[in-house]
Parts: C-alpha cells; structure tokens; sequence
C-alpha cells in the first residue's frame, strides 16, 4: 500500500505559517468606512468641481437628501459586503441581486427628487455629460480598493459576488457624493453615465474576485505539491 503524502506536506507548510490572528471585526463596523470615505470624497469634490450652479435655487434637501441615501445605501451594501469575509458567514444570492438593484433604484429615485426641484438643464455635447462617469469611476477607486483590502484581510468562499458587492458600494459612494456637483439630474443622463458607472465599479470587484480565486487554486497547488 503506497502512503500518500500529500497530507503531510500540507500539515508541514500550514504549521509553518501559523502566527497569532486578530479577530475580524462584525462587518457592520468595519462598514463604517463608507463615513470617512464620503467625507474625503466630499472634500475633493467641493475643492476641485464645487457644489452645483444651482444649489442655492434647489435647496438643500434637494441637494442633500439624495446625496446622504446614497450614501446609506452604499453602508448597507457594503455590510453584505464585508460579511463575506468569514467562511461560515455568508448572505443569499437573493440578497446580493435584489440590494445592488435596490441601490440603484435608489439612486434614480434620488436623481428624479432633485429633478423635480431643478428641472431640466440645458442640452451639453455628449462629450460633457460623459464627463460624468469618467469622474464617478475615478473616484470610486479608492474606496473600491480600501473595502477590497479589508477583504482579504479573512477568506471570503465566494469572492466573485464578494467584489461586486464591493465595486457597487464604492460607486455608489462616489456617485452620491459627486451628484452635488452635476447639474444633470434627468433620468437619461443619470443612468447612461453616473449607474454605467457605479456598473463599472461591480465589474471591477469581480475581476478582483476572479483574481483572487485563481491565486487562491495556485496556493492549493503549491501546498499539495501538484
């Protein structure tokens, strides 16, 4: 009888490697990043674009209603998110279909309150409005990379739907906070550049996750000694 040794040899290479841990925190506080992530945000979209021409006329629940329940939507996401982190923890795929979609939703539903107070703007090249989602997805990087890193930070099972839901909370962080600035609340606009691009945001959480899931097969590999 030939003795397999592959046990041992992934028994020798985990022993190696251990070292004491720090528990995770609940997902719901690490979440919290999504405050200091808007307010830095803010900040450089009031220092850079400043708040849109017609703030004064519109109000500030108009202006800044919208903008807070992205921002709540973008926690909430982001929760389900970072939930993902432990093994045994784990949200249905109803979950992460219905949220992103919900957020979304949201996020028209604020575009049309703030409409409502605005009314349309006037006509700009395509070129201008496109603008838009060049800016909303430069900024939603950072915050995309940060909840990414908090990732990998535990051993998410399912780091596909992991991303996603990171790349959508990120957007949509980034999108409510640049809303103060864009002029264009009408449905047209808001959903060809600033949803194409909290999009964007889910699909580059899901490459993340592909790439952590090939690296995590070579890991295997590597310890099996294959």
């Amino acid at each position: 009888m030939i003795r397999d040794s592959s046990f041992e040899h992934v028994r020798d290479e985990v022993s190696r490697d251990l070292e004491p841990v720090t528990a995770l925190r609940p997902a719901w506080i690490s979440a919290l990043i999504t405050i200091p992530v808007a307010l830095l945000l803010l900040s450089v979209v009031l220092a850079v674009y400043g708040l849109r021409s017609d703030s004064a006329a519109i109000g500030g629940w108009a202006l800044w209603g919208p903008a807070t329940l992205m921002v709540v939507a973008a926690y909430v996401v982001l929760i389900m998110a970072l939930t993902q982190r432990s093994p045994e923890s784990t949200v249905s795929w109803m979950s992460w279909i219905v949220l992103p979609m919900g957020a979304v939703a949201l996020q028209l539903g604020g575009a049309y309150w703030t409409l409502a107070y605005s009314g349309l703007a006037a006509p700009v090249t395509w070129q201008t409005e496109a603008m838009c989602f060049w800016r909303i997805s430069i900024l939603g990087v950072p915050p995309v990379l940060l909840v990414l890193w908090l990732l990998s930070r535990g051993l998410p099972l399912r780091p596909k739907i992991a991303g996603l839901l990171a790349g959508v909370g990120g957007g949509l962080v980034a999108e409510g906070i640049y809303r103060l600035h864009c002029g264009m609340s009408h449905t047209t606009h808001v959903v060809t550049w600033h949803t194409a691009a909290i999009l964007v945001m889910g699909l580059l959480g899901v490459l993340a996750g592909v790439g952590w899931d090939r690296r995590q097969l070579q890991s295997w590999h590597a310890l099996s000694g294959r």
